[in-house]
């Protein structure tokens, strides 16, 4: 993203308007649409701008900059994983069935298609040179840990001895789960998507038993 195309600083309304919020969601649909043509190093705040049909300005007004396009951009994206797997938990449900459901819902095929992957690849990258954007991913990545774990919690039940095991579990699941997602973007494996998701499965099973 070359200097020229990012939008100078500005200080954000304290109150934004209905217009406002329809132009910042307009603005937030084209960054996504042109990361999943152009990706991250082609993305500029005038292709942004060009894409939403709006002037550079409309930008500048809107947000403090393109970190803060792209971090916000990475909510939506992170805020519908969510919705996906909270619309997953059937709450009657036995606990081992609800994570498994949990799990599952992060890989449907919205999830796993090729625009979406490389979008959240690209926002990972970003995150690396970016402190506005490392701290967005940071805090939703703590939010969807926090919702594995309280699914594992709830599987452990109240014997002390199987929760200690929960820490282990929810970092290995995690980064599991990130391997899933970076390899069936290389590899389009159904077989290795279903063998990975029921690895860890089997890895809950093993250590909660």
């Amino acid at each position: 993203m070359s200097a020229e195309d990012k939008p100078r600083a500005r200080k954000a309304p304290r109150k934004l308007s209905e217009a406002n919020i329809n132009r910042r969601e307009e603005i937030l649909q084209a960054t996504e649409r042109v990361l999943r043509q152009e990706g991250y190093s082609g993305l500029t705040a005038r292709k942004v701008a060009a894409e939403a049909g709006f002037s550079l300005g409309h930008i500048t007004y809107n947000f403090n900059g393109m970190d803060e396009v792209l971090s916000e951009t990475y909510r939506r994206l992170s805020g519908r994983l969510r919705e996906s797997t909270a619309s997953s938990d059937a709450a009657d449900a036995p606990p081992l069935a609800r994570l498994e459901a949990f799990l599952r819902a992060a890989f449907t095929a919205e999830f796993l298609d090729p625009g979406h992957l490389r979008l959240r690849i690209d926002l990972w990258s970003a995150a690396l040179t970016s402190e506005v954007i490392a701290a967005t991913e940071s805090g939703l990545y703590a939010h969807y840990r926090s919702d594995l774990e309280t699914h594992l919690l709830a599987v452990a039940g109240d014997d002390a001895a199987r929760r200690t095991q929960v820490p282990v579990l929810t970092d290995t699941l995690m980064a599991t789960l990130d391997g899933l997602w970076l390899d069936w973007m290389r590899r389009r494996d159904k077989a290795g998507l279903r063998n990975g998701l029921a690895g860890c499965m089997a890895l809950v099973r093993a250590l909660l038993p």
